[in-house]
This record gives structure tokens, C-alpha cells and sequence, in this order.
């Protein structure tokens, strides 16, 4: 079963490295942007060790860890071509005590090494850890009055603290690790999640202007409501609402910085048929987000995002998966920069730029935060090789993107887009997933984006990620 949790673990850990490499490299995108939606869903974790605790066993401890070497290159700001390689260490332990009681902590070491000029503000050797990448402590209260109280309720109810991933809906409004509590509710048909948390300690603030901007405070508190008595489909609503207490350091008189935003979401997942696979979602972003040269509250914030995927499961040998995807971000033609309070919207108008604190994916090299862009993505995968006998398997796929700007007069977060063309430009990422051994694989990324008529230097550039992965 260790290997089970394990393998969990290795494949969002890829994609999750492959994310934190490409972004440190481009001084427009945060290290924890990219990928962040793929990185570690506790929930799936959680679930396959459930199903794997025997009914009688009062005390289960579970532990492991993987290591994940890794090389990357990509066109940099200058253009040119730069080269880091990341050494990532994790190390896990889970514990459950008489079907009531889980502990789950994972520990992170990692080092970074750009090769020589190409650090482009980030440090050239960095050691980052060891230290607390999730730990969460969990109470099955169902079960607690079952145990202890001999009560039997008729709803499923779960407390959870810690350090933890939280994610509502496809984890655009949110999706990232935070300090949390949270309370799920589960009955025959509705599930819900309640939480209220705060960002951790040293995390960087989303508005690099910002003095100090490598500090942000900020607490988040949410209600997801999931209903599943309809048969192969699950709507959903959500609310998040989300306060910056951010400091500057120094303060700054002309300009505040604090973005304070609330979100509402409805959408649905499940399936057409069985084998076609759904999931949309709708948001509308409301709050307080201070315009370029403002003091105060700051002007109001109306924006909107949407995204919507099917999945088909090709019926035949290679198990093929072909996938189509449109996503929509709002944008704000008064703004000069998509992320930032100076630079950012014109004084006394709404601010309609849309700006979460999740992850949708808009492509490997382009990079960017999902604000003002629009984006057709048709995507596939097969299973090229499967001998279940010595644990061999090969994944390929690419996805091809088409990415336009929502409004043209305003930005999106990669500073190159410079014009007012609509057209951002076209994407093709490839993989190739290589399963070697039951504690080994082998992962390949590579992506090229070919910029449009928003940039006045329209060379493609290039992403490419290599690592192994070693599980134990």
C-alpha cells in the first residue's frame, strides 16, 4: 500500500517541480504559480489510504518519501537560453489512530542551481528547508461518538488543522497551501467544506510592486457546497472571500497595495455518457483593489472567469484520452500591469480584471496567470506500452493551445506583451511519462509558445523538463 500512496505522490509531484522550475526563471511569474493546482492533492492521498485500512486495525502508521532530480532550459527574459537543476527531497508519515484520530506531515528540502547569468534576480544556489510542506491533524467526529459515545449519526462529519492543500471547484478562485482549519460535512447527497486560514509564513505576495512584496498576509476563509443526488453528475457552489493584510516596508504614502477580493463560483463535473467526461465552471469576482497612485479603500472589483473541459476515453487498446478545453479570464484596459496596485487600474474606475489565487493552466512556456487571456486548448494522451508484469509503461501526449487577449488595451502578466493586438499567440507542449520500475520513472516536458501580434519580438520560445523520480 506504501507504493499505492506513493505513486500519488510521484506523478503530481512531476508536473509540480516541472511548474516550479519553469517559473523561477521568469522574473514576470512567481515560483508557486505555475503547476500549483497539480501539487499534491491531499484528498486522493487521503482516500487510497482509507480504502486500504483494515476495518479492525486500530493503529496504521505509514511512511516514505521520494527524490526528484531535475533539469531544465528555457528562453528567458533576454531571450536567451537558460539552464537550472533542482534537487527535491520529501519525506512523509502518516498515522491513524483507532479509525478517529490521522496524522499526515510531509517535510521538503530542495536545491537550486542556475547556471551563471541566468538566476535573473533569483539566487544562483538555493537551499530552500527543511521544513513543513503540509502537516495537518484530522478528527473523524462521526466515528469519535460511534468509538467512545456508542451514537450512531446520520451524517458524516470530519475537523481538520494543519498545514494544508485547499482547493474549491477546478481551483481558480483557490488552490493553493495554507494554514487552516477546516470541517467536512458529509450526507447522502450534498457534501460540504468550511474553512478559514491564513497564507504561510514567508509566502510572496501576488503584487511584486509592492515594497516588502516578498511578505503577504493574508487569510481566507470559504464554503463549498457539493450535491450528488443526481446520477453521474455533481453540481457545485462556492464562496471564498479573501482579506490582504500585507504590510509595505517602507510604507509608501502615495500608493496602497492591499487587494482584498471575494469570489462566487457555480459549476458541475461528471459525465455525458460514459465515456465523455464534463466540467465547467462560472466565477464572478467582487471586492476593493487600490488603482495606480491611490490612498484609501480602493475601487471596486467586477470581474469574471470561466472554464470548461470535456475528456473523451477512446474505447480501444492504447487507451486514448482526447481532451478540448476553452478557459476566459476578464481584463482591464485601464491597467498597465495585470498583477500590480502601481501600474494597475485608472482612479474612480471598476477594476474588471480577473486575478484568483489558483492555477489553470494556459501553457507550459507562455507562463501566464490566468487574467485577461481566453485560451482553446485540444489536448490528448495514450498509453504507448503497458506490461503490468514488470510494472513498464509509457504515457505520451501534447496539447495545443490558442490564446488570445480578452481585452486588447490591457495586459496579461507577461510584461514581453507590450502592444494592444488581441493575439497572444499559439502554444504545442509535448510529454512523454515513463514508468521504468515500480519505484522509478521518468518524466519529459517540452513546450514551444510562438508569440503573436501583442509582442513586438515575436521569436518562439522554448520550455523544456527532464527528471526522474525516485519513490520509497
Amino acid at each position: 500500500m506504501r507504493q499505492a500512496v506513493a505513486w500519488v505522490l510521484v506523478g503530481t509531484a512531476c508536473l509540480a517541480a516541472a511548474g516550479s522550475a519553469a517559473a523561477q526563471g521568469r522574473a514576470q511569474t512567481r515560483p508557486e504559480e505555475v503547476f500549483q493546482r497539480s501539487y499534491f492533492f491531499e484528498r486522493e492521498i487521503r482516500e487510497r489510504l482509507e480504502a486500504n485500512v483494515p476495518s479492525k486495525q486500530t493503529t496504521l502508521i505509514e511512511y516514505g518519501g521520494f527524490y526528484i532530480p531535475s533539469y531544465s532550459q528555457y528562453t528567458d527574459i533576454d531571450d536567451g537560453m537558460a539552464h537550472v537543476t533542482q534537487q527535491d527531497l520529501r519525506l512523509w508519515l502518516q498515522a491513524q489512530f483507532d479509525e478517529v484520530h490521522r496524522v499526515f506531515a510531509r517535510m521538503k528540502l530542495s536545491y537550486t542551481d542556475y547556471a551563471s547569468g541566468d538566476a535573473h534576480g533569483f539566487r544562483a544556489h538555493d537551499l530552500d528547508g527543511p521544513d513543513l510542506d503540509v502537516g495537518y491533524y484530522e478528527l473523524d467526529l462521526t466515528a469519535a461518538v460511534d468509538k467512545y459515545g456508542g451514537q450512531k449519526w446520520p451524517v458524516r462529519i470530519k475537523a481538520r488543522g494543519g498545514r494544508q492543500y485547499v482547493e474549491v471547484g477546478r481551483g481558480i478562485a483557490l488552490g493553493d497551501t495554507l494554514d487552516v482549519g477546516s470541517f467536512d460535512v458529509e450526507t447522502k447527497d450534498f457534501y460540504f467544506t468550511a474553512f478559514a486560514g491564513r497564507t504561510p509564513r514567508g509566502r510572496e505576495n501576488i503584487d511584486r510592486s509592492a515594497p516588502g512584496y516578498p511578505h503577504s498576509r493574508r487569510t481566507f476563509y470559504g464554503l463549498e457546497a457539493k450535491y450528488r443526488g443526481i446520477e453521474r453528475h455533481e453540481p457545485y457552489y462556492f464562496f471564498v472571500w479573501q482579506r490582504d493584510w500585507s504590510e509595505e516596508k517602507p510604507q509608501n504614502p502615495g500608493q496602497d497595495y492591499r487587494y482584498s477580493s471575494h469570489y462566487h463560483g457555480i459549476g458541475s463535473r461528471g459525465e455525458v455518457f460514459p465515456s465523455l467526461l464534463y466540467e465547467v465552471e462560472s466565477l464572478w469576482e467582487f471586492g476593493r483593489s487600490p488603482a495606480n497612485g491611490q490612498v484609501g479603500r480602493g475601487d471596486h472589483i467586477q470581474a469574471y472567469a470561466f472554464d470548461s473541459q470535456l475528456d473523451y476515453y477512446v474505447p480501444c487498446g492504447p487507451k486514448p484520452i482526447v481532451s478540448v478545453e476553452y478557459a476566459y479570464a476578464s481584463g482591464d484596459g485601464d491597467r498597465q500591469s495585470a498583477t500590480t496596485a502601481a501600474l494597475g487600474s485608472r482612479p474612480g474606475s471598476l477594476d474588471t480584471g480577473f486575478l484568483g489565487f489558483g492555477y489553470v493552466n494556459s501553457g507550459l512556456a507562455l507562463g501566464a496567470r490566468f487574467t485577461n487571456i481566453q485560451f482553446v486548448r485540444l489536448g490528448g494522451r495514450i498509453t504507448a506500452y503497458e506490461n503490468k508484469a514488470s510494472a513498464g509503461r509509457v504515457d505520451v501526449g501534447a496539447n495545443l493551445y490558442w490564446q488570445v487577449k480578452t481585452d486588447h488595451d490591457g495586459p496579461i502578466s507577461d510584461a514581453r506583451a507590450t502592444t494592444t493586438s488581441h493575439d497572444i499567440g499559439k502554444e504545442i507542449d509535448m510529454f512523454v511519462e515513463w514508468r521504468i520500475l515500480s519505484d522509478l520513472a521518468l518524466s519529459v516536458h517540452y513546450g514551444r509558445f510562438k508569440p503573436g501580434g501583442a509582442y513586438v519580438n515575436r521569436d518562439a520560445r522554448d520550455f523544456l523538463f527532464t527528471a526522474l523520480t525516485f519513490s520509497f
